[in-house]
């Protein structure tokens, strides 16, 4: 990853303390890629040896052709993957999943900080430094975790998607708009509709001690609704059409909710939401 060669007399503090993350991270994303790459040749080695006691001559052809090509790349990617010998393909795929992963898991760590930093370099007016950040996020993410659409089945933590929108709006439209998705998070508070009494909208956050953020879910003409208040406690209860009860909903309770992805705007925002059978 390039960086810019700014004095360390001349450059803003928040400008180098997200250079350093995005390097540190960098960093390590090589060390896993090198560490996983020489588990592979390692595994390359055995199944070669495998397949040459078996007498199996095309097979270990095969794989010596991929051992002399990992030493002459460097790389492993989807792109090399074969489909014979099936023991070669389940390597490939092995160890790309698990490069994957463990990448997945670093770009997860730095991002989160990076967010922050961005946010307070913003809210201190130092804004071409945060633009500087959101560069580094962007190109984090852009270069090491591909866009992946949830399945119908997938369960997004609310987590997840407030920290994909606060990252990169732009990549998050690409991952969950117009997607129908259920979220789970902390239900935050409810509230009537502003722009249809009828309705209401419930409100997930994060999981306790993550930095904010709201998922506004308009639940859908399919839903009822009535508040209950009694003493300081407020519980709105989900009805269905048909009258009975599908969920009595507090603050601070843990809650899944169904709806289609509308994007950001001051809030994240869930539209049609139902709830999960």
């Amino acid at each position: 990853m390039a960086l810019l060669l700014i004095p360390i007399g001349v450059r803003a503090q928040g400008l180098a303390a997200g250079e350093a993350e995005a390097q540190r991270c960098e960093e390590r994303i090589a060390s896993v890629k090198r560490d996983v790459l020489n588990r592979y040749a390692d595994a390359l080695a055995e199944l070669q040896a495998q397949l040459q006691k078996a007498a199996d001559l095309e097979g270990a052809l095969a794989v010596r052709t991929e051992r002399e090509r990992v030493k002459k790349d460097d790389a492993l990617s989807e792109e090399q993957f074969v489909q014979e010998p099936k023991g070669l393909h389940a390597l490939q795929q092995q160890h790309v999943a698990k490069m994957r992963e463990l990448i997945s898991a670093l770009v997860g760590e730095s991002v989160p900080k990076l967010i922050e930093l961005k946010k307070q370099l913003t809210i201190a007016g130092k804004l071409d430094e945060a633009v500087s950040v959101r560069a580094a996020i962007e190109r984090l993410q852009n270069d090491h975790l591909p866009i992946a659409k949830p399945a119908s089945a997938d369960i997004v933590p609310a987590d997840a998607l407030l920290t994909a929108y606060a990252a990169d709006r732009s990549r998050a439209d690409k991952t969950y708009k117009g997607q129908k998705i259920t979220v789970r998070g902390l239900v935050g508070g409810f509230r009537q509709d502003p722009n249809d009494a009828k309705h209401y909208v419930v409100f997930l956050t994060r999981a306790a001690g993550g930095s904010g953020g709201w998922v506004q879910c308009a639940l859908g003409d399919a839903l009822r609704c009535r508040e209950e208040k009694q003493f300081n406690t407020s519980t709105l209860i989900i009805l269905n059409k048909e009258g009975d009860t599908l969920a009595r909903v507090q603050t601070g309770q843990t809650m899944e909710i169904r709806g289609v992805c509308e994007g950001f705007e001051e809030v994240v925002h869930l539209t049609k939401c139902e709830l999960p059978k």
